[in-house]
């Protein structure tokens, strides 16, 4: 799917490519993120945090009252759009020197990235309260962008009349894991999101190597080697924030498999297998790739 999310948010990024209006030997790009759903309609849930301030002394009883009065009432949320945002590069960067180029295009998607989460968190609400989590949905929008440039993504138009419905109380009882589950289903492909549904678990291949990377926290990522099907080595990754999903760190994984393995080697402790072998043996199909 096109968009990608930062929490419950759910943003459809813009790149575009023009010549510059004011030096004709430049081009202009525009970064846009606009959210899939212009209205969120949030489902109030505050009578317990309500009674829990009077019980400290902070509120009147009538607060309590009136917020049982106001209990299941909806409180529209509207997300605006982050950016446009601007990057001007010359011409002959880009056809000369290529990789000054790349790296001034990376410093730039990595900046309104960030931007992009930085607005996110400003509905508190609606985005994990976690600075790794928020880190790691910064490169999540990096990644996306870099697919609508590359034209493997197209976004969708927002939905400006229908307004998505969030219960609040569902975020708040801890389904962080659940919203971690459908960030799943963005980024990877439909029949790797099977085997996640299935079995607990995402298979990703990047040249002679499988990598199976559990659904668990802090689980060994197994290295298979293609097409022999033989173990190669598990590999330990840990985030900064030990109370990360699980579903969270499998995606932080797969995009660390498919797109930087160099890196998920380099931050990963590596474990041969002592007897040469994994628990579960490799699918009959890896052998024949």
């Amino acid at each position: 799917m096109p968009m990608i999310r930062t929490g419950y948010l759910r943003w459809e990024i813009e790149v575009d490519d023009q010549r510059s209006d004011v030096d004709h030997q430049a081009r202009d790009v525009t970064f846009l993120a606009r959210p899939s759903y212009r209205v969120i309609l949030v489902k109030n849930h505050g009578h317990q945090q309500a009674a829990e301030k009077f019980l400290d002394g902070e509120e009147t009883y009538d607060t309590v009252l009136r917020s049982l009065r106001k209990e299941g009432a909806e409180t529209p949320v509207t997300i605006p759009n982050v950016g446009p945002k601007l990057f001007r590069y010359s011409e002959s960067d880009r056809t000369q020197t290529p990789r000054f180029w790349m790296a001034k295009l990376q410093r730039e998607v990595n900046a309104f990235a960030h931007e992009v989460v930085r607005a996110a968190s400003s509905f508190p609400q609606l985005v994990i309260s976690s600075a790794a989590l928020r880190a790691g949905y910064a490169r999540l929008v990096e990644w996306e962008t870099f697919r609508v440039i590359e034209g493997r993504s197209t976004p969708s138009p927002t939905q400006e009349i229908e307004p998505m419905r969030l219960d609040a109380a569902a975020y708040q009882s801890g389904v962080p894991e659940l919203v971690a589950a459908e960030l799943v289903r963005d980024v990877v492909e439909p029949k790797e999101f099977d085997e996640f549904c299935r079995l607990d678990r995402v298979t990703v291949k990047n040249g002679d190597k499988f990598y199976r990377i559990p659904r668990r926290p802090h689980g060994l990522i197994e290295v298979w080697e293609c097409p022999s099907g033989r173990p190669h080595a598990r590999l330990c990754v840990v985030f900064q924030d030990p109370g990360m999903p699980p579903s969270d760190e499998v995606v932080m994984k797969y995009l660390l498999a498919k797109h930087q393995p160099e890196l998920l080697w380099q931050v990963g402790i590596k474990f041969t297998p002592p007897t040469g072998r994994f628990d579960a043996e490799p699918p009959k199909r890896w052998r024949s790739d």
